[in-house]
């Protein structure tokens, strides 16, 4: 049975998204307590006959702590699909009224969660699906770059292999007045619910490579897609990473080998944007030739087919 596991830190002051979500998750959702973690009743959603949902309420967020929650997440839910994190965004040059949904890796170790990308293609259409009927016409959807805010906390990046679940962040960014909007939090408690509603559709999966920390071009991909299968994208690879972490030299093939192979049922080819400079785009080349795969530009992919993805 599909197993979906939705962390939430209830201290608004560490976290001043999740508390929110919870909330209006559970105005709409019956939920039944069945033990306790971190002196919480971890609560299930109710009435579902093909999957579970968990709901688990932390005094921390998960990515600060992996010491303290990776074994306790791993004893109690090692079962899950997925460990989707709910919490907020922010930063200097973040857009602010978002949704994001996140994977997590980290380019500097090439440490990267396992991911199922029918995954995260449900999470981003649920999302927009919510927003759209919610009438929050002020918010965008997005799929955010593969990062981990773990390392910010002082933990080294290889540590998300401590997690064995599939590790996702949700997210609600980038001001006080986004994290705050009960509409955005109801559109995100809604969505959760929905996670393993597309579940069985067939996907064209890529690896996305280039770009900046919100391509628009690599979420349009997804929501837009009218391609049978659809395409789904899981993790991302920015630019401003690949630049720092050396993505340019041949070396770094083993991590993007590492990178694929965290995806759940491989990948069908490897959009890179445009924008890419020859040597990341080189490196990409060599994964995409090892794999029997296409390397496609990011302006191509919406009006291509599978069948057509070819260079």
């Amino acid at each position: 049975m599909r197993h979906a596991v939705f962390v939430f830190c209830v201290d608004r002051e560490r976290d001043p998204v999740a508390g929110h979500v919870l909330d209006a998750l559970k105005a709409e959702c019956a939920l039944v307590p069945r033990f306790e973690v971190d002196g919480h009743s971890v609560l299930e959603v109710a009435g579902l006959h093909d999957a579970r949902i968990s709901i688990v309420a932390t005094n921390e967020v998960v990515s600060n702590d992996y010491a303290r929650y990776a074994p306790i997440l791993n004893e109690r839910f090692g079962d899950a699909c997925v460990i989707g994190i709910v919490n907020w965004h922010e930063g200097a040059n973040a857009p602010n009224a978002i949704f994001s949904v996140q994977t997590t890796g980290d380019l500097g170790t090439g440490t990267f969660s396992a991911v199922d990308p029918r995954i995260t293609r449900g999470l981003l259409l649920g999302i927009e699906t919510e927003r759209v009927t919610s009438g929050l016409d002020s918010f965008r959807t997005y799929l955010e770059a593969t990062h981990w805010s773990g390392v910010k906390a002082g933990d080294a990046g290889t540590r998300l292999a401590d997690l064995r679940p599939s590790a996702v962040d949700v997210e609600i960014g980038s001001s006080p007045e986004d994290w705050a909007n009960p509409v955005a939090a109801r559109v995100l408690a809604r969505s959760l619910l929905q996670i393993f509603d597309r579940i069985e559709e067939p996907v064209h999966s890529v690896l996305c490579v280039g770009g900046v920390h919100f391509e628009p071009s690599f979420t349009n991909a997804v929501l837009q897609s009218r391609d049978r299968p659809p395409i789904a994208a899981s993790h991302v690879l920015p630019n401003h990473w690949l630049v720092s972490d050396g993505y340019d030299q041949e070396s770094r093939l083993v991590d993007l080998r590492a990178c694929v192979h965290s995806i759940v049922g491989g990948i069908q080819s490897i959009v890179y944007h445009d924008k890419l400079k020859a040597p990341f785009k080189g490196v990409a080349r060599l994964l995409a030739e090892e794999l029997g795969v296409p390397m496609l530009s990011h302006k191509k992919l919406r009006a291509a087919l599978p069948k057509d993805i070819v260079e």
